[in-house]
């Protein structure tokens, strides 16, 4: 077997513009189809990228035993839900970010898939760029020293308008969406959980979610200052400061076309690529050899009990423990 049967959950607009394109581009991705609660909906993409097959209904894909994997790019507050639907008929499961709406349905969303003998990965898609690789391997390499602090950001505005990031019961606001970005990189490159966090937010008074957070996670080694919003301008920014050098990464979430890398002052240009192509490649192949996927279900339930204890921290106005 050469490649994995895959069908998308769901006819988000981010999976028109990014997944989908990706998974066509696949080596290793055999793209049968797409589900919607709409036949009419599925249809349109499917002739938009002319698949196979349109469902009409998420069931009808999840009963197909075609489909081998499904991608999830439902809003935030259905993830931990359709996981475990998709678990439950055997389906391997890439899921889009935030793996679940709290780490407590994340634990259940792991041991659920486990028992099942399924693999589910969350989809952060910015490590499977190189200039996350070529970060790490400087790192390894000693080129900064030991890993003291990390500063990263991700804000853009949003309108005021009814929007699925704006619904608290499907787990929105700017952490949940866009905070997850700067905690996961401060995870993926102290290669550790921060013990306690204190962040300080704005929860809207209309819509009850987080528009704004600045957060310390404080690790072993050091801090990491993380930032996000949907009130304030578009931002990206990741710093990582060791004892003897620094490296800097303007655009570390989505450096399309092409991604600058600053190592202790000298910029290095990377040549273009797409990230999406590489974790769904990295999936597939991880289903067609039997090793577990790098952001697996374990990685995702520690992601979200940081998640968990910044959210608490916002509310309590207190540092929050983390219980991994």
């Amino acid at each position: 077997m050469d490649r994995i049967r895959w069908g998308v959950l769901g006819c988000a607009d981010f999976a028109r513009r990014r997944a989908i394109p990706a998974m066509l581009q696949s080596q290793s991705v055999e793209l049968v189809g797409v589900a919607s609660r709409s036949l009419d909906k599925a249809e349109e993409f499917r002739a938009q990228f002319s698949l196979p097959r349109a469902y009409g209904s998420y069931e009808q894909m999840l009963e197909d035993p075609g489909i081998q994997a499904i991608y999830i790019p439902l809003p935030n507050g259905l993830h931990g839900k359709w996981t475990m639907e998709a678990a439950d008929h055997r389906k391997h499961v890439l899921c889009e970010k935030p793996f679940a709406s709290s780490a407590a349905e994340a634990r259940q969303v792991a041991e659920f898939a486990m028992r099942r003998n399924v693999r589910v990965m969350e989809a952060f898609m910015w490590p499977f760029h190189s200039q996350h690789e070529r970060a790490k391997t400087a790192i390894r390499d000693g080129a900064i020293g030991v890993v003291r602090c990390i500063r990263a950001s991700f804000s853009f505005p949003i309108p005021r308008k009814p929007n699925v990031r704006l619904q608290p019961d499907l787990a929105g606001g700017s952490v949940m969406d866009i905070g997850c970005y700067p905690v996961s990189a401060a995870r993926y490159y102290f290669e550790d959980e921060p013990a306690v966090v204190y962040a300080c937010g704005e929860i809207d008074a209309e819509y009850r979610v987080d528009m704004r957070m600045s957060g310390v996670l404080e690790f072993a080694k050091g801090p990491a200052l993380v930032d996000c919003a949907f009130n304030l301008p578009f931002r990206t920014h990741l710093e990582i400061v060791g004892e003897s050098g620094t490296i800097l990464m303007p655009k570390p979430w989505q450096p399309d076309p092409e991604a600058t890398l600053i190592l202790n002052g000298e910029a290095l240009t990377l040549p273009e690529e797409n990230q999406y192509v590489k974790q769904f490649e990295h999936f597939s192949r991880c289903l067609i050899d039997g090793t577990p996927p790098r952001f697996g279900a374990e990685d995702a339930v520690r992601q979200m009990s940081v998640l968990d204890s910044v959210l608490r921290s916002i509310r309590s106005g207190q540092a929050e423990p983390v219980v991994c």
